[in-house]
């Protein structure tokens, strides 16, 4: 009899619990629903769109070459955002490797703000570079400033290059960590290989990097390709006379 007692209990308490069905919480306003980049050809470039970490991540495939990026943004009814859906993203290799900061904010019609980060990710593959200089013979360049005709070409050879040169930039790095001004490039396809030539000569665009040589110095070269950045192990020295 106890036992039937505790079933009976049981089953009455079970038949006296309720359901309740929460409502979800409403999405805040001061948001973007979503990021689509359109100035390619088919469909376009859907950006993953974190809340929780208030950021914008934009993947493009190297193989579009993109240096300038049309947004286009959707948000929730009666919400603004600054800069405006269709703003242009110009000089996105430049956006990439000095990592510039580039921020969407929302405003909401009742008033509150969200600022998002933009993250652009470019998926491509690692850059490899052959090396000018060993661990025991370090590669010479030398400029004469005196002669109007006198320059240098260092020739680069490796993979993951890019065809487009505005898509690349060579720099050189001296022993302090600093990165001068870029030289000049020209590109050279090798079949499997790709050859690029940073080069220096007695031009006014390369005043910058004249300039900021000293009389002689060691340096790596850095080597950008889009969204990927290499440095060269082993330095190379610049004679400046």
């Amino acid at each position: 009899m106890k036992y039937i007692y505790s079933f009976l209990l049981a089953g009455a308490l079970f038949a006296c619990t309720k359901t309740e069905t929460l409502e979800a919480a409403p999405e805040p306003s001061n948001r973007i629903e979503s990021f689509r980049i359109t100035n390619v050809t088919g469909d376009p470039i859907e950006a993953a769109i974190s809340d929780r970490d208030s950021t914008i991540t934009v993947y493009l495939p190297s193989f579009r070459q993109l240096t300038t990026l049309e947004p286009a943004i959707t948000l929730p009814a009666g919400s603004a955002i600054s800069p405006a859906s269709g703003t242009l993203i110009e000089d996105v290799f430049g956006a990439i490797r000095t990592n510039r900061k580039i921020t969407y904010t929302v405003t909401a019609a009742d008033g509150s703000k969200r600022a998002y980060k933009l993250l652009i990710r470019t998926q491509q593959p690692e850059v490899m570079l052959q090396e000018l200089s060993t661990v025991d013979e370090i590669k010479e360049f030398t400029i004469d400033t005196k002669d109007q005709y006198s320059s240098f070409t260092m020739y680069i050879k490796g993979s993951g290059f890019s065809e487009n040169n505005e898509l690349m930039l060579v720099a050189p790095v001296d022993e302090s960590g600093k990165e001068l001004p870029p030289f000049n490039l020209a590109i050279t396809h090798l079949g499997s290989l790709f050859q690029i030539s940073p080069y220096l000569d007695q031009s006014e665009l390369l005043k910058p990097l004249r300039d900021a040589l000293p009389a002689t110095g060691l340096y790596r070269l850095r080597v950008y390709v889009y969204g990927r950045v290499k440095t060269m192990q082993y330095p190379v020295r610049i004679i400046k006379q």
